[in-house]
């Protein structure tokens, strides 16, 4: 159960820890011994960019993103929660249309790196991830927002 909940910053971690590890070892063999590991820099930068995706899916998961409340503020103490929900339902569809629209972008990744020859598929394939996880995000969110209209003001 601890690991479905943090799933994203349990991978997220995994992640910029071998990016880390991977250019400190890089570094050290460079300087230190004049040799260099040819797949080094792609498998930094690929841990790098599922470690970015990953720590987004668990920003949104936090509510750690920026918002901008002008409009919420503005509404009468009645509206705010029916308008949280309409949010949270666009955002629902917004992530469902990027999952498919990153789904179909990873099924056309046909290259491969050039050094580890590591298919762009594996890369590509947190995008669709991330948005898959941040729409089971939205779904609990909708589900707080109904649960809240059902409370006492």
């Amino acid at each position: 159960m601890f690991f479905l909940k943090n799933i994203e910053e349990i991978l997220a971690s995994i992640a910029i820890s071998i990016t880390v590890l991977v250019v400190i070892v890089n570094v050290v063999l460079r300087y230190g011994f004049g040799f260099v590991v040819p797949w080094s820099e792609e498998l930094s930068v690929i841990c790098f960019i599922w470690a970015v995706y990953l720590g987004i899916s668990s920003c949104y998961k936090h509510k750690l993103h920026m918002g901008v409340d002008v409009v919420v503020a503005m509404l009468p103490k009645k509206a705010k929660r029916p308008f949280k929900l309409a949010v949270s339902v666009f955002l629902l569809g917004l992530n469902i249309l990027m999952a498919v629209l990153s789904y179909q972008y990873m099924m056309l990744s046909n290259k491969v790196t050039p050094v580890m020859g590591m298919s762009y598929f594996t890369i590509n394939g947190v995008l669709f991830l991330c948005f898959v996880l941040m729409a089971i995000h939205t779904v609990k969110f909708i589900a707080d927002d109904v649960a809240a209209l059902k409370r006492p003001h």
